[in-house]
This record gives structure tokens, sequence and C-alpha cells, in this order.
């Protein structure tokens, strides 16, 4: 039963880390890349990807790596490539606007960058590792 509980919150915890991350990164090119907004959003992005991979640790700790928590583990790691390449593509998508700044908008799809390849790697060490 406890496990069925830690799967839940962590799930939720892997839902939220998701939002954070689409809700937070497209705001970041808006800010000059050393003001204080910025690195605050850019903080709440790295604490949404340290929530949505940290769900998928806790996932696999608990039930030792069995295949169908694998599977599960895959289909987040999924939701995580998703997320990052539609905020990576809003994010490295010029705007005509003036309050757009062209390093911070560099700074956010190359973190969302990060985050897809982040994924990729842990979705072949997944299935490599025993």
């Amino acid at each position: 039963m406890q496990g069925l509980l830690w799967t839940l919150i962590s799930i939720v915890i892997y839902i939220g880390g998701l939002v954070i991350i689409a809700r937070m990164t497209p705001m970041m090119p808006s800010h000059a890349f050393d003001e204080g907004v910025f690195m605050g959003l850019a903080a709440l992005a790295i604490l949404g990807a340290l929530l949505a991979f940290g769900a998928i640790v806790v996932t696999y700790f608990l039930f030792s790596g069995n295949i169908g928590v694998r599977a599960l583990d895959f289909l987040l790691l999924l939701g995580i490539l998703i997320v990052a390449m539609r905020t990576s593509l809003r994010s490295f998508h010029p705007r005509r606007s003036k309050t757009r700044f062209s390093a911070s908008r560099i700074l956010a799809g190359s973190y969302c960058i990060l985050l897809i390849i982040a994924a990729l790697c842990y979705i072949v060490l997944l299935f490599i590792a025993k």
C-alpha cells in the first residue's frame, strides 16, 4: 500500500513539475538575463525539472526497476520530452515584440534542449541498466 501511495504522490509532483516548466520557461525571454526576475523564473524552471525527474527516480527506486515500472517511467519521460520540445520551440521562436531579449530567449531554449538531452539519456539508461 505504501508503494502505491508514494507512486501517486510522485505522479502528482511530476505533473506539478511539468506545469512549472511549461508556465515559467516561456516567461523568461521577456526579461533580461541579468535581472532578478529572470533568475527567479530560471530557479523555478530548475525546480520543476527536479520535481519531474525526481518522480521518475522515486518510482524506479520503490519497485526496484521491474518492467512495469520501467514502462511507466518511459511514459513519464516521454511527457518530459514533449513538454521540453514544445517549450523549446516557444522559447526559440523569435517574437516581433520589443520586450523579448535575444540572450534570454537563447538561454531559455538551451535549457529546454538540455532537458531533452537528459530525458533521452535517462530513457537509454532505463532499458540498458539492470
